[in-house]
């Protein structure tokens, strides 16, 4: 009886985790030009946030490509939601921002005779639900714990995430429920590429996670797009 009991169990187990957590995808290419800029990362030596860039060189001086991320970004470093950040490889750089209104910006530099000129800038805006982003944001920073434990449910450990923005909000009047739901991109420590690109939907209040869906984005060697 005990045994049979158990069965049910986990029957029941299996049955309620594939409702909420198996649904797992290989990117198409549609995806990928949605959510990812058209470059090649593969090859980049070294990736920073704007704070930690070297922008001088042995001898105090700026470096030419200090010089060139300082004259991007001049006039509106204060502007970006989310810090910028510089990926560079031998002779291409990129720089990747993200402005108040969720308008993702790609820079892309090329070196010529000791000197970076920009050579190629893209422009790509995600929808949002319609609010505000710091709102959004701040939302977001909030439920960080939240998203963090659904990832761990998920993959059986923690996961760190960037990325987040929500996508859809629905709600039910009548009981008063909201289902939001916010995608991310996880990774295990900080390296790229990032591994995985993951849909959640929490139903509020109690943060039910009511649907899981998972997309390996390991072979993806390209900037991800973010809101913030």
């Amino acid at each position: 009886m005990k045994k049979k009991l158990y069965v049910i169990l986990c029957i029941l187990f299996f049955i309620n985790s594939t409702a909420v957590f198996a649904k797992s995808e290989i990117p198409s290419q549609e995806f990928i030009n949605k959510y990812y800029f058209d470059v090649n990362l593969k090859g980049v030596k070294d990736i920073y946030f704007f704070r930690e860039f070297p922008f001088y060189n042995d001898k105090g001086q700026v470096s030419p490509l200090g010089k060139a991320v300082l004259s991007v970004l001049q006039g509106d470093i204060w502007t970006w939601v989310r810090e910028p950040r510089i990926y560079v490889k031998e002779n291409i750089a990129y720089i990747h921002a993200v402005k108040l209104d969720g308008l993702n910006l790609l820079y892309t530099l090329k070196k010529e005779n000791n000197a970076w000129k920009i050579v190629k800038t893209e422009k790509k805006k995600l929808p949002t639900v319609g609010s505000e982003v710091m709102l959004e944001q701040a939302f977001l920073r909030a439920i960080g714990t939240k998203i963090l434990n659904a990832t761990k449910t998920y993959y059986g450990k923690s996961r760190l995430f960037h990325s987040e923005r929500i996508v859809d909000i629905v709600r039910d009047e009548f009981d008063d429920k909201y289902d939001i739901t916010i995608q991310i991109v996880t990774y295990e420590r900080s390296v790229m590429p990032p591994y995985g690109f993951d849909t959640i939907t929490l139903r509020i209040p109690g943060f039910e996670v009511i649907k899981y869906e998972h997309k390996d984005v390991s072979d993806i060697g390209k900037i991800p797009l973010a809101t913030h």
